[in-house]
């Protein structure tokens, strides 16, 4: 069965088959620098293979598993250039950074430029990617500049650092390091999920103070104020984790986003980033829900693909691909 359904997607002839039999491959080769270089030498005789993340994703794996660290970066930058700044864009991206968060070798080597950012509680290699490439600072970078704020660290299997803050109904107030955007006029995001409210007499403030000069004078700083009352605040609960967009863009290189939660609100907050979403408040799906299997990834599967991929009874045969992917 599983012979004749690989024959069949050979004969679709179509890039999303060609590139799930070499994910496929991949893994029952991961071990196999041989066969690892083997599937590299088929993967690039295909042509435009800039035009399928996908099939860009999964060469980026191998580069990986064969320590190609440099190429691998290439294509990851590629997946981020298409992807980057639009919410719609910037999921799919997210999706593949957490399919390679595991790569501790390979995020440490893109911090080539050994560029230390100690000074905002950025201490590994995956954090720093995030900071200097999407522009992401996860909020549990914190902990490493005030070690109080660990009573209120969580795990987080929704957040790619895997560790979130949580207000606990507490009074917080929370000032990020001047962080530099190194583009102006963008949008400042927190990625935030309101559980419940235990009291009207609350309020979440957002703060933020830029400049464009890296050197400065706080009196110096533009400062801009957005709050969230009771009655706001009730709106956000039990939407789960979501994207809260400010209803400002800011112009300056140096931003220094601050979050204060006052009054008796459980709430939890992964990060605060720059971009630019489509509505003030954006859904974000659970990470498990995005990632069950490689292809649901993918937004475009055609129906008729669907009915030829494995059952999970089938997948227990995969060794019986070797003989037919060598065809490809």
């Amino acid at each position: 069965m599983v012979f004749e359904k690989c024959k069949e997607l050979l004969g679709l002839n179509n890039i999303l088959a060609k590139t799930l039999l070499f994910h496929l491959e991949y893994l029952l080769n991961k071990n196999n620098s041989t066969e690892l270089n083997n599937i590299l030498t088929k993967i690039n005789q295909i042509s435009n293979i800039k035009d399928s993340e996908l099939l860009l994703f999964v060469r980026c794996k191998v580069y990986i598993e064969l320590k190609m660290y440099h190429e691998a970066m290439l294509d990851l930058n590629l997946l981020y250039d298409k992807n980057n700044y639009y919410y719609y864009k910037y999921i799919s991206y997210i999706s593949y950074i957490y399919l390679l968060r595991e790569y501790t070798d390979f995020w440490l080597y893109l911090n080539v430029n050994n560029n230390n950012f100690s000074e905002l509680g950025i201490v590994n290699g995956f954090n720093k990617y995030m900071y200097e490439k999407p522009k992401v600072y996860f909020i549990s970078n914190l902990v490493n500049l005030n070690s109080e704020l660990h009573q209120l660290q969580e795990n987080g299997i929704n957040s790619l650092s895997e560790k979130i803050l949580s207000s606990k109904n507490k009074e917080l107030h929370l000032n990020l390091p001047m962080l530099y955007l190194q583009q102006g006029y963008t949008g400042i995001i927190w990625k935030i999920n309101v559980n419940e409210i235990l009291n009207k007499d609350c309020f979440i403030k957002f703060i933020i103070k830029s400049t464009n000069f890296e050197q400065y004078k706080n009196s110096e700083l533009k400062h801009y104020e957005h709050m969230l009352k009771y009655e706001d605040v009730l709106k956000l609960v039990g939407l789960g984790w979501i994207e809260y967009q400010l209803p400002t863009n800011v112009g300056e290189l140096y931003v220094q986003p601050s979050i204060e939660i006052n009054g008796s609100i459980n709430m939890q907050i992964d990060y605060a980033r720059h971009g630019c979403n489509e509505e003030e408040i954006t859904y974000i799906p659970n990470i498990g829900d995005l990632l069950p299997n490689f292809y649901k990834i993918c937004p475009n599967v055609p129906e008729t693909f669907k009915n030829k991929c494995f059952s999970r009874k089938e997948m227990e045969n995969l060794l019986e691909l070797k003989d037919i992917i060598n065809h490809l």
